[in-house]
């Protein structure tokens, strides 16, 4: 077997011995075999997400440290962070639904732990674009040859010339987004179970402190009906720091109309404290969980600017102060039309952002059919308020 190259090929060298394990021998691996084991690896299901929920799971491993044979890091937080191939699944959360700091054969079974070899030769809940040409975003590019290979996730431009991806390159280097030229040995492959390009994000794309949970983060739960994707995560009342925090990539400077969602139940918090991080500055808005639940639930429109950004395009919520337990469910962004009046950034003024109200349309699949709740409320039911208010 060729020796692959440190700088390209060192994710491949730890993704082949699972590889091997999986297979049941070098056999299958060798002969590009799919009987047997490996058959049984294209079967596993994909939970639904959207294509910008995709690009901020990757966005948030960005410097970390190139780490051989790893597939977690802390969001937003320098240290020990992915190899090629496990920042793609756990970008696309396959073959489950996975926090950042599960780690396979640490504190998780990732099972199949999924490669370079399997994202080329199509083993597992994915597909082959035909083209490059018809890349979209959340997209991977990989390569696969004589026991070497290299995935990256795609976020845009032109799929031939220089695209913007996102890649744990090689021992010693940094995750990075960058524009950079892939040659023709590269395959396109998307990932089965994409919701539309609505920017949606679920709960294990929060990064969350203050808990039980690997590293800190809320525990999971399915106990409370009318949650969004395959859980919700919640922790109770504490004088503690313990909040999520969901930042996603926003494509456009301008308004966003913010929908929060959650379940409810009598133990729930009725004063969870909320945060809009904007470029103007950051409000807050209270929520109570004790109802509502199943909904998304709008808490104003507000002005973000383009790009990702923690401290100035994110929404918080906090289990710090409430009288409850808070949940941690899902948020949405729904990007809102700019006219001649609302070029400029708005002013911080009381009261909840005014403007029509949306269409009682919820996130879609790409079908057309609904995902996730089939509730979708355009009026929050607390007052929101700014930031050192006390809730009504």
């Amino acid at each position: 077997m060729k020796a692959p190259s440190r700088k390209t090929s060192s994710c491949a060298r730890a993704r082949l011995r699972r590889v091997v394990a999986i297979a049941g021998g070098c056999a299958a691996l060798c002969g590009g075999l799919l009987a047997g084991p490996l058959a049984a690896v294209a079967q596993a299901a994909a939970p639904v997400m959207s294509t910008y929920e995709i690009v901020a799971r990757g966005e948030s491993a960005i410097g970390t440290n190139y780490t051989w044979g790893g597939e977690s890091w802390v969001p937003n937080q320098a240290g020990a962070g992915p190899d090629c191939s496990g920042l793609v699944l756990k970008s696309w959360e396959v073959p489950q639904t996975l926090l950042y700091q599960e780690e396979d054969g640490v504190n998780a079974d990732i099972i199949p732990r999924y490669t370079t070899y399997h994202f080329y030769y199509l083993l597992g809940p994915w597909s082959e674009v035909s083209d490059r040409s018809q890349l979209r975003k959340g997209d991977i590019l990989v390569r696969y040859s004589g026991g070497s290979g290299h995935v990256v996730l795609y976020d845009q431009g032109d799929g031939w010339n220089n695209p913007i991806i996102y890649e744990a390159p090689y021992t010693g280097a940094q995750v990075r987004r960058v524009s950079r030229y892939l040659d023709s040995s590269y395959r396109a492959r998307r990932r089965d179970n994409l919701g539309d390009d609505s920017i949606l994000l679920d709960n294990p794309t929060a990064k969350s402190t203050g808990g039980s949970d690997v590293s800190g983060n809320w525990a999971r739960s399915t106990s409370n009906a009318g949650y969004y994707g395959q859980n919700y995560q919640v922790q109770a009342a504490t004088s503690a720091t313990a909040w999520a925090r969901w930042t996603p990539r926003l494509p456009a400077t301008g308004y966003y109309n913010v929908y929060l969602r959650w379940t409810s139940g009598w133990n729930r918090a009725s004063n969870a404290r909320v945060h809009i991080n904007t470029t103007n500055g950051q409000l807050v808005r209270y929520v109570d969980q004790r109802s509502s639940g199943g909904a998304w639930v709008k808490l104003g429109r507000f002005y973000f600017g383009e790009g990702y950004s923690t401290g100035s395009g994110s929404i918080s919520i906090f289990a710090t102060g409430a009288n409850g337990f808070v949940v941690a469910d899902a948020v949405l962004f729904r990007p809102y039309p700019l006219t001649a009046r609302q070029r400029q950034p708005p002013r911080m003024t009381r009261g909840p952002a005014r403007g029509p109200a949306d269409p009682p349309r919820g996130p879609r699949t790409a079908s057309g059919a609904p995902y996730g709740a089939s509730s979708f409320s355009s009026t929050a039911h607390t007052s929101p308020r700014l930031a050192g208010a006390q809730k009504s």
